[in-house]
């Protein structure tokens, strides 16, 4: 369970940046003004900065790393996965 405790804050923080990532995604919002969504798709990032969102999702992997908690790192890499899964399976209206 402490591993879990330890791990959960990262696992929150890669929510919000995958859905920020997917919020500002050019191929989504290019999607969405087919489908004639009426969604507000005012917030932009520039490539550089999407790809700075991207890296920084390995983050925690380094404290993670450094109080050798290799559960939690098992536990985050899984997590990662998911949401970004889960995230990308949303319909952009959603999103």
């Amino acid at each position: 369970m402490n591993h879990l405790i330890m791990t959960l804050p990262f696992i929150m923080y890669s929510l919000a940046i995958v859905f920020l990532l997917a919020h500002t995604d050019p191929r989504r919002r290019q999607l969405s003004n087919k489908t004639d969504n009426t969604t507000n798709r005012k917030f932009v990032l520039s490539v550089a900065g999407r790809k700075l969102l991207a890296w920084s999702l390995i983050l925690p992997f380094i404290p993670l790393a450094a109080m050798a908690n290799y559960a939690g790192i098992l536990m985050y890499a899984g997590a990662v996965t998911v949401i970004g899964w889960a995230v990308s399976e949303l319909p952009t209206s959603v999103v």
